[in-house]
């Protein structure tokens, strides 16, 4: 368990807390989808680290991300104009372009206004378009290495990008994803349409985990040793300071979720889906023809215990979710938690060596960066682009480090 402090530091990400100042300084971050994002189009309203901007395509296709608030008087830049390369305030007219320069001033007069566009200071950050996401810096200092993942050297044709703003922490999040022991009970409904994951998975409940640390973070292998003889592995890649790669998804498709703070009670949940191979399959993880920007929607409210079928558990149903996806087995059982997890009264165990791992280089990064050093991850060394999860059947005398190796070195 974590002291209160301890846990503080781990999740809040508002206005001075270090933890935010960390990945804001060094890390780029998802924002949201690129799809959603139209020439001329309306801006939209994006929240991240506690703070409200506002992204916009501009006529020429460059993408631009400033505060959401008017320099001049605070007016919400979402009820702007996006024309002309530029964004014009419906108030008094001023019109910012993608650079963040104010361009024009109508309501002041000649020389004056021209002089007055030069002095203004608008916050504007630099964007990114990759992998079907929109990217942005929000540091202060030149934008640090960009985490050119696997997805973003695939044709957008075979990716699919999802996200969902979910009603908790992103530590959470996060937690979530890098816990390969709740497969073999959360989600065993699921697992018996995936013979080799989830035939181990029930039949072995109880993983251990081997772990290599990595330049990035780490890889956790969660081995099942079965009756044959042989061991089951699943690797994850947990990439500071929020993405993880799990093992699962076949030898040319491969998957990341990623949990963005959006302020230290909610989260952007983003999943994105690769195949180096052709399309893409996206399975059971939401329902059939979900909404891509809210692609796992909670099917209730503590209330009504998220929608739980209880009858259908009398019929066989584990979880009492199966009807609606694997993912949202994952956001219900978080959501349930509380939008910050209390860690101070946990009891862990074993099972949860990932959880731990994962908190400790959070925290280290959050210290490292008040005391004046780069955080795990935020340099130049971490190969991205072959980053991935894996699976795998070992024979007696296998070593996973030996078989399951990332893409290329």
């Amino acid at each position: 368990m974590l002291t209160k402090d301890e846990n503080d530091l781990l999740t809040l990400v508002e206005g001075d807390a270090p933890m935010g100042r960390m990945l804001r300084e060094n890390f780029w971050m998802p924002a949201m989808l690129a799809a959603p994002l139209e020439a001329d189009g309306a801006p939209i309203r994006v929240r991240l680290l506690g703070e409200d901007f506002v992204a916009f395509r501009a006529t020429d296709g460059r993408v631009g991300f400033l505060d959401e608030a008017c320099p001049h008087r605070g007016t919400s830049l979402a009820l702007a104009r996006n024309e002309d390369c530029a964004l014009r305030c419906i108030f008094h007219g001023w019109k910012i372009d993608v650079s963040g320069q104010v361009v024009e001033i109508p309501t002041e007069a000649g020389e004056a206004a021209v002089e007055r566009a030069a002095q203004v200071k608008v916050n504007h950050y630099p964007a990114r378009e990759a992998g079907g996401l929109i990217w942005v810096w929000l540091g202060k200092s030149a934008p640090g290495p960009f985490p050119d993942l696997g997805f973003c050297h695939v044709p957008l044709s075979q990716v699919s990008a999802a996200v969902t703003k979910v009603p908790y922490n992103w530590v959470g999040s996060i937690e979530a994803t890098v816990d390969s022991a709740h497969i073999g009970f959360l989600h065993r409904d699921w697992l018996k349409n995936l013979p080799t994951l989830g035939g181990a998975s029930m039949e072995n409940t109880a993983p251990t985990y081997e772990f290599e640390d990595r330049p990035y973070g780490y890889r956790a292998a969660a081995l099942r040793r079965l009756g044959d003889g042989t061991t089951h592995v699943r690797i994850n890649e947990f990439v500071m300071p929020f993405h993880s790669s799990p093992g699962g998804s076949g030898d040319t498709q491969s998957s990341y979720q990623i949990s963005v703070p959006v302020d230290n009670e909610t989260t952007n949940f983003f999943f994105v889906r690769w195949n180096t191979a052709g399309p893409v399959n996206t399975g059971n993880l939401a329902p059939a023809g979900a909404d891509l920007n809210n692609w796992v929607p909670l099917p209730g409210t503590r209330e009504n215990n998220w929608g739980q079928d209880r009858e259908a558990m009398t019929r066989g149903s584990f979880s009492g979710f199966d009807t609606f996806g694997i993912l949202t087995e994952d956001t219900v059982v978080q959501a349930s938690i509380g939008p910050i997890a209390d860690r101070t009264r946990e009891q862990l165990s074993a099972s949860d060596m990932c959880v731990v791992r994962t908190r400790r280089l959070l925290i280290k990064a959050a210290r490292d960066f008040m005391a004046g050093e780069r955080p795990l991850g935020a340099t130049g060394e971490v190969p991205y682009p072959h980053i991935r999860g894996a699976t795998g059947v070992l024979t007696p005398g296998q070593k996973w480090q030996d078989e399951l190796r990332m893409e290329a070195a």
